[in-house]
């Protein structure tokens, strides 16, 4: 019976599949001649189109997408092209891609590579592999080395070595596949590449030596044993960062023989990692002793991370020191060891360790806060910081970055200020004179940030050039609200410091029409996010991020304080306010965000007269991290130049910005 139906199924098969070829060829000829009628400024429809004949999987598609990567004229459909072909698994799109990357330019190749990679092909063909590594460029070369290393093929490691040996450059770029190896050679070349100023590498590479398993952790031992003072010093900053003691006796053994400088740094390392060892405890004895004030600087801190009753009568005595950070580094680490609170009373100090040291125990000593932060430290972060920059100080320009010396001095002369340094002083007064000798500024960045320095300076004084600052702000706002370069579309970055500019120059007494604040207003109120925060520039669909959101509810504050708004429209302020504090809250990461995002995030939360930012503290988890990323030379390194990036950290640390002369909540 069954028999009898299988020549009539057989046709029924025969007669499905033809309908379905023809419904393929109609559907290729509909789409076909939809792409030549699409015109070329039509960009996103002719890319839709392309992904319709991409999904048909058929071999008149892929020769026709072919031939639009060959001789379209629009540069981006023929790279989005690329993509879309690539995942048709027909031997005829490998062999023309292959070719492609052979002949084709840079961009081709780059996007040939991606397309291959990350569609359905499975592995990138050894061909392009083999070209590669035989003599590509540094992209291509990156690419195909972290290809390696996501596959565990085995040429991985040895020719990471060799990329970097020819692109030392490029070491970021590897830094996330070596992460992922988890393999004591790896972690020998992540030792290699350790940036301690790139925040970014740093949160990938501890974690590989704090959680790692023995063989990984003993690599930096046996790097601070054996290698040279560059990677001896990554090691032992790593060592110290992700405490791994296991690193402590290579650490001892190599003090016989370092410098000053390495001393300093060995020592401070082994208080880090606990001074487990009698060699360690004895090391920061030994360091507390020293005459050589990096030493003994290092001694104290090394004491305070590692707690012992041996340094505590070492510590006593180095009050009594002038040289100032010392003394004031040995009162922060007998504070933190003992509990008692005597200051700089090296005498009460002295009565209490004869009367009470004999009997005292460290297991007495409550713990401080884990929350907190040590007010002692962080005064003493900006003492270091200000130092820092003073000694960086030049004479025309006082202190610059990039193109922009006006700008950098003002914003160093109000870092200065906040950190108790006033017009007084010698120093301060040689960059108010530049200041005023120099012509007004053209960029927005510079003409705000002069105008915020000289009016926290001298209001009075200074009036005369603030109000020309005022002005050049006034004459470059955008008819839309905002402000550019002062040329361009105009941003929130520049914008929150022309606010700031104004504000500064409205508090010296430089009328500011009405007129002004409303267009502000009315521009930050009507360019939000998505999620209620602000973005660099106008990108209502995007995620706001930490330090737009930050300048978005400053500025809408600054309006609120000056622009003497209606009731209903401040409501409508405060309400927006709201919003964007909650999105702030969500997306600033206090530990990782930039220095210009905390110093942004400073002003909003004092501006906003706020302790939390949705549901977060703000102030002690920034302090915390600053007092922890602060140089040994006092300074602070990050995206921009190190006297940018001190300022902004001693602006945060001081919670400089004015409180608001209006109530906003």
């Amino acid at each position: 019976m069954i028999r009898r139906f299988v020549p009539v199924l057989a046709t029924l098969l025969l007669l499905l599949l033809s309908a379905g070829d023809a419904a393929g060829a109609d559907t290729f000829d509909v789409l076909e001649k939809r792409f030549a009628r699409e015109k070329k400024e039509a960009y996103a429809a002719r890319i839709e189109t392309v992904k319709a004949l991409a999904a048909l999987n058929t071999e008149r598609a892929a020769r026709f997408l072919l031939q639009v990567v060959e001789e379209d004229e629009d540069r981006s459909i023929q790279l989005n092209t690329i993509h879309q072909v690539a995942r048709i698994p027909l031997p005829l799109v490998f062999e023309r891609l292959l070719a492609i990357y052979r002949d084709g330019d840079s961009g081709l190749r780059s996007t040939v590579f991606h397309a291959l990679t990350n569609g359905r092909h499975e592995a990138l063909p050894e061909a392009i592999v083999e070209r590669v590594l035989a003599g590509g460029d540094q992209g291509a070369r990156a690419n195909v080395v972290r290809y390696l290393g996501r596959r565990g093929d085995p040429r991985f490691l040895p020719e990471a070595e060799r990329f970097l040996e020819q692109f030392p450059t490029g070491a970021t770029s590897l830094v996330s596949v070596l992460v992922a190896a988890k393999t004591p050679q790896a972690a020998r070349i992540l030792v290699r590449l350790y940036d301690d100023a790139r925040r970014y590498d740093r949160d990938q590479i501890l974690p590989v030596f704090a959680a790692g398993d023995a063989p990984i952790r003993a690599v930096l031992g046996e790097v601070i044993a054996a290698a040279g003072r560059d990677q001896v010093v990554r090691a032992v900053t790593i060592a110290s960062r992700a405490v791994v003691a296991e690193a402590e006796p290579a650490m001892v053994a190599l003090l016989e023989r370092a410098d000053t400088e390495l001393t300093a740094i060995l020592v401070e390392a082994i208080g880090a990692v606990g001074a487990a060892t009698e060699g360690g405890r004895e090391a920061i004895s030994r360091a507390l002793r020293d005459e050589r004030e990096d030493v003994a600087v290092a001694g104290v801190r090394a004491a305070r991370r590692a707690p012992a009753k041996a340094s505590i009568p070492l510590l006593i005595a180095l009050l009594g020191e002038q040289r100032r950070v010392l003394a004031a580094e040995a009162r922060v680490s007998l504070e933190r060891i003992t509990g008692q609170q005597y200051g700089e009373r090296i005498d009460l100090w002295e009565r209490w360790w004869a009367n009470y040291g004999e009997a005292f125990d460290l297991a007495t000593v409550k713990a401080p806060d884990a929350n907190g932060v040590d007010q002692a430290l962080v005064d003493l972060a900006i003492e270091r910081g200000a130092a820092a920059l003073f000694a960086l100080q030049g004479k025309t320009p006082p202190w610059k970055y990039a193109s922009h010396p006006v700008g950098t001095t003002a914003l160093v002369v109000l870092a200065l200020h906040a950190a108790g340094f006033d017009r007084r002083d010698k120093r301060m007064q040689a960059a108010l004179d530049y200041l005023q000798k120099a012509p007004v500024p053209e960029t927005t960045y510079d003409a705000g940030l002069v105008a915020m320095a000289l009016e926290a300076l001298g209001a009075k004084r200074y009036r005369r050039h603030i109000t020309a600052c005022a002005r050049r702000l006034l004459e470059t706002q955008l008819d839309a609200g905002l402000w550019g370069y002062p040329t361009g579309n105009g941003d929130n970055s520049n914008t929150q410091y022309a606010v700031l500019g104004l504000r500064a120059a409205a508090r010296a007494g430089v009328r500011i029409r009405r007129s002004t604040w409303k267009k502000i207003g009315e521009y930050f109120l009507e360019h939000r996010c998505a999620d209620g925060g602000f973005s660099y520039a106008v990108q209502p669909a995007a995620r706001g991020s930490s330090s737009m959101t930050a300048a978005g509810v400053s500025c809408l504050l600054i309006c609120l304080e000056n622009g003497k708004f209606g009731e209903e429209d401040a409501s409508a302020i405060r309400e927006v306010v709201e919003e964007a504090f909650q999105a702030l809250g969500a997306v600033m990461k206090l530990d990782k965000d930039t220095l210009y995002a905390l110093y942004a995030i400073e002003r909003s939360g004092v501006l906003g007269q706020r302790k939390v930012i949705g549901g977060k503290p703000w102030y002690v988890p920034g302090a915390r991290r600053l007092v922890d990323d602060q140089g040994r030379d006092g300074l602070w390194r990050g995206n921009y130049a190190e006297v940018v990036e001190t300022a902004f950290a001693i602006l945060f640390l001081k919670r400089a910005t004015v409180p608001l002369a209006v109530v906003t909540r």
